[in-house]
């Protein structure tokens, strides 16, 4: 049976708002429940040298959003990655009409 790949590191050639959204779903999960042991393992692992420049905006976001970028980063020490905090430049739509109420994504160039 074939290893699955995890979300943040498929390939995203082609990807739109939809595909883009259920990344950032998943993203959101896994570090709003970071102490929980299995997401936990999954965030350790996490390296960010494999992930598209997309997928670590995404995180960045997050982080902000949650006012938890700091102490993620402390805690994982894989994590404390300059890009998490350096905007997009193409920019990334996880909505085909955002609202872009979260000023972490604007400030990443991610409308949401």
């Amino acid at each position: 049976m074939a290893k699955r790949i995890p979300p943040h590191y498929l390939d995203q050639h082609g990807w739109g708002p939809d595909e883009f959204n259920s990344l950032n779903a998943y993203l959101n999960r896994l570090f709003l429940y970071e102490s929980d042991p299995e997401k936990s393992r999954v965030i350790a692992q996490m390296d960010p040298s494999r992930m598209s420049r997309e997928t670590i905006a995404l995180i960045g976001a997050i982080l902000t959003q949650y006012g938890k970028r700091q102490a993620v980063q402390e805690k994982y020490p894989n994590l404390r990655y300059a890009g998490l905090t350096v905007p997009l430049e193409i920019p990334l739509y996880l909505n085909e009409q955002p609202l872009d109420l979260f000023p972490a994504y604007r400030e990443l160039n991610i409308h949401y």
